[in-house]
């Protein structure tokens, strides 16, 4: 009956160490970036209205925006100076895939950000409203994020002949909350452990 027992316990205990690491693999596998990022500068484009230009020739000064706009992996940097690849928006498809479309780094971490598709949502001779869709990056020492899919928005006023400033945000996955599946871990490990004892005392 002895023998039983410990063969028992020794079976459950088992069990407890597969559990609690399967709970430590699930706290490494890495995560989905998640959060807001804008930026926001000056470029010049090849003509003087939106409504004929084709392309941004170049993107200047061009920095993170205030903390109140950035949220989730983008907290924290703020100020930080951007690099954005000048592209062709008509046709759409004449420069995407573009990668990177933006990079910078903070905090010793390199974001940056794919367009893989690329809309043009209005256009008028002062005014300029591109959407698309890509993949956001996050590398660096000690990160552990997922390339994770983002929607990018850009809008854009001239200031004179050929030169304009503009805004854009990035927008990738909301952390979705725990359902619940490290809790269960927690409460199964600790409902055998009772189980245990409770053999024991018997």
């Amino acid at each position: 009956m002895k023998t039983d027992l410990l063969s028992t316990t020794t079976k459950t205990a088992t069990i407890l160490l597969a559990v609690t690491g399967f709970a430590l693999h699930l706290q490494a596998v890495p995560s989905p970036i998640a959060g807001d990022i804008s930026f926001s500068g000056t470029a010049t484009i090849d003509s003087t209205s939106f409504v004929t230009a084709t392309r941004f020739t170049a993107f200047q000064d061009i920095f993170v925006g205030a903390p109140s706009a950035l949220s989730g992996n983008y907290t924290g940097t703020s100020g930080a100076a951007v690099t954005v690849t000048p592209f062709i928006w008509a046709p759409t498809t004449a420069s995407t895939p573009i990668n990177p479309l933006w990079t910078f780094v903070s905090g010793g971490n390199t974001y940056s950000f794919d367009l893989s598709v690329l809309h043009v949502d209005y256009a008028s001779p002062t005014g300029l409203l591109l959407s698309g869709l890509g993949t956001a990056h996050i590398t660096g020492p000690g990160v552990d994020a997922l390339d994770t899919t983002g929607n990018w928005n850009f809008s854009a006023q001239t200031l004179g002949l050929s030169s304009f400033t503009f805004s854009s945000t990035t927008t990738t996955a909301r952390e979705v909350p725990d359902g619940g599946s490290s809790a269960a871990l927690f409460g199964a490990a600790f409902l055998g452990l009772g189980w245990i004892k409770r053999k024991l005392i018997v």
